[in-house]
């Protein structure tokens, strides 16, 4: 039985499990990036109210005209003290700075003049605050501590009677929400294992309920190609593969009926041919003996006996007619296979004492297989012999060799002749019933031999390399038993 490549598990798998887990990841990314996104948004969103709150306790005209060493002046502690109370309400890192981002107030103690370097990377959203009097805030940034940040800026003005806009405030605080994202792709990942498990096993599931029937349906083609139609195909479900199986039913019953109507028209054919060639042969005979003796008898006797050899030569041809149409299914039983090789060897070589049958086999255990010896007899003789004609015809001295070897997967016969290389167009074909290269030939031995060979559970090989051609018989392991 051929083993398929890519069985219906892993199509079926490939059809379901990964367009859903595919379609899941997409929307696993999807979600994970607009809960990132909305929760980025909240963040900063509560950052600007933050520092928008704070901004309504500073007087930016205060503070923008302190300097560097004036942390005790009283402004900047009165700022500051409104600072640290927003801050310990919040939760959040206040500083103020100016439009050159060198620090006013920090509520970590950050001195006058101090430079923002990492404020200044956010000058494009801080053009909102100082031009436009808008807040905004930041990317999320990784801090010195190495966890993520994120800042909500709003405008500071001069006073509350003078709406110049001279200070920026900002508001840090950590982006919590990368925990509750964290936790949302745990959660993604479990769901989406659980779903490729779910369609895994309904995958499994669906496979061997399709697999099954089809395994059956199967072994039942196999059986109707080694022409053993008695046996009916079980028929269950009224699927399509209940349908097919009904089908192949009625293919095996009518394959049984054309080889019985086959097998009646050719024992009818055998039986009117045979008897006016018994006949013939017959007279033939008699003919020959009512030949007067001596030189005026020769000539006539030697047209007899080519008549009597044409006479044989069609009740061979009537007789494998009938033995390719009755084969019946093989009797197994165990042979020693160096036996039945060396007794075809034989055979083949007594057959034409012009050319030489060699046989070399392993000389340790017996080789012993299951199998009908009368018809691998057949099958293998069938093929030396042919390699013995095709010997003859090429004119070769050299011996026609037998060779038997123990393979892994049970046993090997091959069958060599130094005749004419079989060319590529007459190789495709020798198999098939009837074709044939010879004058005088039905071109059923080499069929006959492959079926039965089918039968067995085994396969001919054909090896053609320069000057040498090699039939190759293999009984696989369910033929053999060593």
């Amino acid at each position: 039985m051929v083993r398929p490549r890519a069985t219906i598990f892993v199509k079926l798998l490939l059809a379901s499990v990964l367009p859903t887990a595919a379609l899941f990841a997409t929307f696993a990314v999807v979600a994970h990036e607009v809960t990132r996104r909305d929760l980025d948004a909240e963040l900063g969103a509560r950052l600007e109210v933050i520092a928008a709150a704070a901004a309504t306790h500073v007087r930016g005209k205060y503070l923008l005209e302190l300097r560097p060493g004036d942390e005790q002046d009283r402004a900047f502690q009165n700022v500051a003290r409104k600072l640290e109370a927003v801050s310990a309400a919040t939760g959040a890192h206040l500083y103020v700075f100016d439009a050159a981002f060198t620090s006013r107030a920090d509520t970590k103690g950050a001195p006058i003049g101090t430079h923002y370097f990492r404020v200044e990377l956010d000058r494009h959203e801080l053009a909102r605050v100082f031009e436009r009097g808008e807040p905004a805030h930041s990317v999320t940034f990784e801090g010195d501590d190495g966890k993520i940040y994120k800042a909500g800026y709003a405008p500071i003005r001069a006073s509350e009677t003078e709406p110049q806009i001279v200070l920026a405030i900002g508001a840090q605080a950590p982006a919590a929400y990368f925990a509750r994202l964290g936790e949302l792709r745990r959660s993604l990942l479990g769901w989406g294992g659980l779903l490729v498990a779910v369609v895994f096993a309904a995958t499994l599931g669906a496979t061997l309920h399709i697999t099954r029937p089809v395994r059956s349906l199967a072994l039942a083609a196999e059986r109707i190609g080694r022409g053993e139609l008695d046996a009916a195909i079980d028929i269950t479900g009224r699927d399509e593969l209940g349908t097919l199986a009904h089908t192949m039913d009625r293919m095996r019953e009518q394959l049984a009926e054309r080889d019985a109507n086959m097998q009646r028209m050719l024992a009818g054919i055998a039986h009117e041919v045979r008897n006016p060639l018994a006949g013939m042969t017959l007279f033939a005979g008699i003919l020959r003996e009512e030949l007067p003796a001596g030189p005026a008898g020769d000539e006539s006797r030697g047209h007899v006996a080519r008549i009597e050899r044409e006479l044989a030569y069609l009740e061979r041809v009537v007789s494998e007619f009938l033995e390719y149409a009755r084969r019946p299914p093989p009797e197994r039983q165990l042979l020693d296979l160096r036996e039945l090789v060396q007794e075809v060897a034989q055979l083949a070589g007594a057959a034409d004492v012009s050319v030489a049958v060699v046989l070399e086999e392993p000389r340790d255990a017996p080789l012993q297989v299951r199998g009908d010896p009368a018809q691998l007899r057949r099958a293998l003789l069938n093929i030396a012999q042919n390699a013995v004609q095709a010997t003859r015809g090429a004119g070769r001295a050299e011996p026609v060799r037998v060779e038997l070897r123990r393979t892994s997967a049970g046993a090997a016969i091959a069958i060599a002749n130094p005749g004419a290389t079989l060319p590529e167009e007459l190789r495709a074909r020798i198999f098939e019933p009837f074709f044939t290269t010879r004058d005088k030939g039905t071109g059923l031995g080499l069929a006959f031999a492959q079926e039965i060979v089918t039968a067995h559970g085994g396969r001919i090989e054909v090896d053609v390399a320069e000057d040498e051609t090699r039939f190759i018989v293999t009984l696989t392991a369910e033929a053999t038993d060593f």
